[in-house]
């Protein structure tokens, strides 16, 4: 079995988890929440006062603190939910976001908060959890506490106390006291220095003064937790800590530390904490990312670095020739406008003259293009978007139905467009086929590294197709492969040729001045939004409190959030 299937079973699973969180918020309740009308809340006699503690910090990534000396927070462990991989929205570049995803439990999409000013919120319609929870509780006490005026004149709303300092030493000291003297349902402590020192030095524990800045808030978090088990009702109180950094920072990570998923965006990598002595230790680690790719390949740059085969007629593609043309592709800028990849045709040109075929970029996506020798103009097929810095593989195939001939296009093993061809004609020609740059005018030069091109005289099923996209080679095992006209692996690391392997041993000539370069990354790794399911995430933490409370969800609040549980 491919590993596509594998990659295939990690998706299923992905929607199970998104079904199943839809039974839950059609249901109204989450996981463990009381009926919404009606009853009577006897389980502060048998199990204690629910309470929460939610401490939020600023600009901590998750796998600076865990690799920082933090005994006070690392003592909480073994009766937490917690995760170092956890995210914040990968799209937020802003605190105040990121304030918002971890206040009102819906995502920016929703809460419209996108500058500091909150032009535009939606603040109204997606309240912060403090509002909810005075809303359904109304005699239940909040406090806050912080040092950021947007954060206490927009996110504490619904709090009893509402204060603003300049330090988190002073916060740190205004939870400890309303620890010690009160009797508030929720408190919530807002620090800063880790992100201030993040921005000023580096937001890595290379930097010692953000290191210090970490071990510093643990000491804080350890003066907390000091005081809350002092407290002298706290045997007959429930406390829920919630502590969870809003967003990380941006720092560049090593090269063999990137397998470019969401979980290498360091602004995005949070940490989140959820500490009950009711829970039994949980640890929620990096999901499944994708295949590991690694080897050595050529860079096809600008218009001297690319590869061809002059004597090419294998290749040619008649007017009834069925074929799949695979290869695996990693562009190097984010856009690119009309650069062949691969392509048999006299030019690539303005107007698209000549008969022939040519794979190529535009914009964030690709084609398959094509002038069959009755056709008055060009045809065109596209893929799907491609991202920058990682391997995707691409798949063209001819298939013919019901007399008909249809051109069909693949990214990652996932179907995208299809054309018919059948009054095009043949697109036989006697130009070479050529990998990169292909002569001609009014189109821009490729960046690409370009492997694992699979010539096949059939029209591969989208099932295999689908099944062995994310596979970085082929062999005797594919249900295909003796119907392979050429195949070049594209990883050869030395010489002037990308060498065939395949029966008609046509290998492409390199040319230009070109350099084998190493590669280690990731093939078809899962979408951020399908990674996002498998780890907290600072939407969540709305919904986790609202829980503990014993507060239904209900369906008209539209939470994005979701319940973890400790099993």
């Amino acid at each position: 079995m491919g590993q596509k299937k594998k990659y295939q079973g990690i998706v299923f699973g992905i929607m199970c988890s998104i079904l199943a969180i839809a039974v839950i918020s059609c249901n109204k309740d989450f996981l463990k929440a009381l009926p919404d009308k009606n009853y009577s809340d006897t389980t502060s006699v048998a199990y204690g006062q629910r309470k929460v503690l939610y401490l939020i910090v600023d600009g901590a990534r998750g796998v600076s603190v865990n690799s920082a000396n933090v005994p006070n927070i690392k003592a909480l462990l073994p009766n937490s939910i917690y995760s170092w991989v956890a995210l914040s929205d990968p799209d937020s570049t802003r605190d105040v976001s990121n304030w918002a995803n971890m206040l009102t439990g819906v995502k920016k999409e929703k809460h419209l908060v996108l500058n500091d000013n909150l032009t535009g919120a939606n603040l109204a319609n997606y309240p912060v959890v403090l509002q909810r929870i005075k809303d359904e509780k109304p005699t239940a006490k909040m406090v806050a506490f912080s040092s950021s005026a947007i954060f206490k004149n927009n996110f504490t709303t619904g709090a009893t106390v509402s204060e603003l300092f300049d330090t988190d030493e002073q916060i740190k000291t205004a939870v400890v006291n309303d620890i010690n003297t009160d009797t508030a349902s929720l408190i919530l402590g807002h620090f800063n220095d880790i992100d201030e020192a993040g921005a000023k030095y580096g937001y890595d524990n290379s930097a010692p003064q953000y290191k210090a800045a970490i071990e510093k808030f643990d000491g804080h978090v350890g003066a907390i937790m000091d005081a809350l088990k002092k407290r002298k009702n706290y045997q007959n109180e429930e406390w829920l800590v919630v502590i969870a950094s809003s967003g990380g920072g941006k720092f560049a990570i090593p090269a063999n530390q990137n397998d470019n998923t969401v979980f290498s965006n360091t602004a995005a990598n949070t940490f989140t904490i959820y500490y009950s002595t009711r829970y039994k230790q949980r640890v929620i680690g990096k999901p499944f990312t994708g295949n590991r790719y690694l080897g050595k390949t050529v860079r096809l740059y600008g218009e001297s670095v690319r590869a061809e085969i002059d004597t090419a007629d294998v290749f040619n593609l008649g007017d009834t020739t069925k074929f799949t043309i695979e290869l695996k592709v990693k562009k190097n800028a984010d856009k690119f406008f009309w650069p062949s990849i691969l392509g048999k045709r006299r030019e690539w040109s303005a107007g698209h003259p000549s008969v022939g075929w040519v794979i190529y970029l535009e914009d964030a996506y690709w084609y398959f293009e094509m002038r069959g020798t009755k056709d008055g103009d060009y045809r065109q097929c596209r893929g799907a978007d491609l991202q920058k810095g990682r391997w995707h593989n691409l798949s063209v195939k001819c298939e013919i139905r019901a007399g008909k001939r249809f051109i069909r296009t693949y990214t990652d093993g996932n179907f995208n467009n299809e054309m018919e061809i059948t009054s095009s004609g043949s697109l036989d020609n006697n130009n070479p086929l050529k990998l990169g740059f292909l002569n001609g005018n009014g189109h821009g030069t490729p960046d690409v590294y370009v492997s694992d091109i699979r010539f096949f005289k059939v029209d591969v099923p989208d099932a295999v197709i689908g099944n062995y996209a994310c596979e970085t080679s082929i062999s005797e095992g594919h249900p295909y492969y003796s119907f392979l006209a050429a195949y070049w692996p594209g990883t050869d690391g030395q010489g002037d040729k990308l060498k065939d392997v395949g029966p008609q041993a046509r290998d492409f000539q390199l040319k230009g001045d070109y350099k084998w370069e190493d590669f280690n990354d990731l093939i078809c790794p899962p979408p951020a939004e399908a990674l996002a399911v498998f780890v907290p995430q600072t939407t969540d933490i709305p919904a986790q409190i609202i829980n503990w409370f014993r507060i239904p969800n209900r369906q008209s609040w539209g939470l994005d959030g979701r319940v973890w549980l400790d099993q």
